[in-house]
């Protein structure tokens, strides 16, 4: 029989919460890699009654100490970018780049989400093509879909994510002013999450959902199939982040066949392309590409077939697919 390979996963890594971009990913690759390997979820050094072939972990957070190989999954480096790295405190950025560091130092193989992501590591920690996997991320196109009902009446455009400086929020929310100040009806819609590595957490969700000239809607707790409508309903979607490893909401939008207009920074042009509108992610950049979106029908309806299309580029099966050859690699050897 062909051997099946064993592929032993810490217990807190097999736990992150699913509806977190984080937590998301690593609950749909080990599901699209059970039945493909021998999967465990274990501690080190407890109950192995027979080793496994390799270890996966993620690179963010503490490593398992194993004498086995060892694959790693880091999203991101530490930013580059002098603006981007001053909206992160500075213990979150040492402790990013001491997880970060070790990961790489110990791995075997370390999988990352676009191949911007990967030149940044290359980059910073001088890591090699023969120790490095892209495995772009995916999406579930049975949720994350064209249709539903959205709970918002008024014409909206949406964005989703954490609510940290880094996303482009503020530049968002002056250029959905504008957009009020020329006429245009549209109120913006938010579904985010407060930042973890600040202290003034509350203080920036505060501002985020704070009033606008057009009117804002916050929502909360919202399972997929509800987020897969608001995405649906949307006039656009709108993420104008400085600093992105992979995009998934993005992804989720084009899947959901929402007018992505997003920032011309990091990742968020790989994962678009073509289906979306690229800006600079400043208040008049986002403002000018969401009036092109807004005012231009033809435009919207051709992002609206080529978002879905794009997406479907995208899946966790070709996400997993990756993975197991990082997997392979690494035991080959």
């Amino acid at each position: 029989m062909p051997h099946v390979l064993r592929v032993a996963v810490p217990p807190d890594v097999a736990a992150l919460p699913p509806h977190t971009g984080h937590g998301r990913m690593w609950s749909r690759v080990l599901g699209e890699l059970r039945g493909r390997v021998k999967l465990e979820v274990r501690s080190p050094g407890r109950g192995l009654r027979r080793r496994p072939d390799v270890w996966l972990a993620d690179g963010h957070r503490e490593l398992p100490d194993v004498r086995e190989r060892l694959v790693v999954q880091v999203h991101e480096a530490p930013p580059s970018d002098p603006a981007v790295r001053a909206d992160i405190t500075p213990e979150f950025l040492d402790l990013l780049d001491r997880c970060v560091a070790a990961a790489v130092e110990r791995a075997d193989m370390v999988i990352t989400g676009s191949a911007f992501a990967a030149g940044e590591l290359r980059a910073v920690y001088g890591l090699g093509a023969e120790r490095l996997q892209v495995a772009h991320h995916g999406v579930d196109t049975s949720v994350f879909r064209p249709g539903g009902r959205s709970p918002i009446a008024q014409p909206y455009v949406l964005f989703v994510g954490v609510l940290h400086p880094r996303k482009g929020i503020a530049a968002l929310r002056e250029a959905m002013a504008r957009l009020t100040a020329a006429g245009r009806p549209h109120v913006l819609a938010v579904v985010g999450s407060p930042p973890r590595d600040r202290a003034d957490a509350g203080a920036l969700v505060e501002q985020a959902v704070a009033g606008l000239p057009g009117g804002l809607v916050a929502l909360q707790d919202l399972d997929d199939a509800a987020l897969a409508e608001v995405y649906a309903g949307a006039d656009a979607f709108c993420l104008p982040s400085l600093a992105e490893g992979f995009g998934l909401t993005a992804l989720e939008a084009m899947a959901c066949g929402a007018p992505v207009v997003a920032a011309n920074r990091a990742a968020l042009p790989e994962v678009v392309g073509d289906a979306g509108v690229l800006v600079e992610p400043t208040a008049e950049g986002v403002a000018a590409g969401l009036a092109r979106v807004l005012d231009d029908g033809a435009l919207a309806a051709r992002l609206r077939e080529a978002g879905p299309a794009r997406a479907a580029e995208f899946s966790w099966r070709r996400t997993a697919d990756a993975w197991l050859e990082a997997l392979g690699r690494v035991t080959a050897r």
